[in-house]
């Protein structure tokens, strides 16, 4: 039985449905949101929570890590050792190996952890997400036709968190991943100012990026609600890409050499998301038509 955490966010849904759908038995962690797919188990874990850990463990050979909070992972990782969990893929971050950015530390921290657990190992570290556009920059794109971020010109090989399904499935369920870290992006790497065109494009109107300084960007990610921890590694990782310091822009081939499919183009993503980006009232009227 595989037990995955993350199961209702932007990636743990479609790595439940790989394995399910590949007939693999499979568990669902969940938190707040519920998850509804036919014949897969669901199991309430919350990380803050350690009492929640023995049940959703129970009778788990393998574990797929992802959490919203690094900070909180290491318990997990713990519990899982002490349970029995014989393997563990963790959803770490791009170049957490060698880069010195915030991010990047706390995830190598976490990798050392389970590297010393004991427990066979498989790292995935996938560069930025193509949904944060959706979760992060959605609202102004959907009231202004904007997007505002400090990152200056920097070129970001982001990749579609749909990709990574395929990508974890497969090294949960097949031999030759142990020991292995893979970089994850997408198929190309973009400037903001591409990503608009893109956007712009895709969404049949006209979509801006603004640039703006690190202590407006960080104003902006808390007003929008965006937690503390990830409010200083956007910040922080924004000033090492604008100074050359990341390999963010460094396209990798490892989701076609996995899986055997290409990674999904910026531009496809846009078209399957557009009414998540559409204005309040366009989409609405979308969804009256549908």
């Amino acid at each position: 039985m595989m037990l995955v955490t993350g199961a209702t966010g932007n990636i743990g849904p479609g790595v439940v449905c790989a394995l399910h759908g590949a007939g693999h038995p499979v568990r669902a962690a969940i938190h707040k949101t519920p998850l509804a797919i036919d014949g897969v188990e669901t199991c309430p874990l919350d990380f803050d929570d350690p009492a929640t850990f023995a049940l959703a463990l129970r009778g788990i050979d393998a574990l797929f890590l992802l959490s919203a909070d690094v900070a909180h992972e290491a318990d997990l990782v713990d519990a899982a050792r002490a349970s029995g969990v014989r393997r563990i893929v963790y959803v770490s971050s791009y170049g957490a190996e060698t880069d010195d950015f915030l991010v990047g530390r706390m995830h190598r921290e976490i990798e050392k952890r389970i590297a010393t657990s004991g427990m066979v190992w498989t790292f995935l570290r996938p560069n930025f997400l193509m949904q944060n556009f959706i979760w992060v920059m959605g609202e102004d794109i959907r009231r202004e036709g904007a997007f505002y971020d400090s990152i200056g010109d920097a070129r970001v090989s982001m990749i579609d968190a749909r990709d990574l399904g395929p990508v974890a499935a497969r090294v949960l369920t097949e031999p030759g991943h142990d020991g292995r870290a893979y970089e994850l992006s997408g198929p190309e790497a973009l400037g903001y100012h591409d990503a608009a065109a893109i956007l712009s494009k895709a969404l049949g109107r006209r979509i801006d990026y603004i640039q703006i300084d690190d202590d407006a960007y960080r104003q902006r990610l808390e007003a929008a609600g965006v937690s503390p921890h990830y409010v200083a590694a956007f910040v922080n990782v924004n000033r090492e890409a604008r100074e050359g310091r990341t390999d963010d822009h460094v396209v990798t081939n490892t989701v076609q050499r996995l899986t055997g499919r290409a990674p999904t183009p910026f531009a496809t993503f846009c078209h399957d998301h557009a009414t998540a980006f559409a204005p309040a009232k366009a989409a609405a009227a979308g969804a009256a038509r549908n």
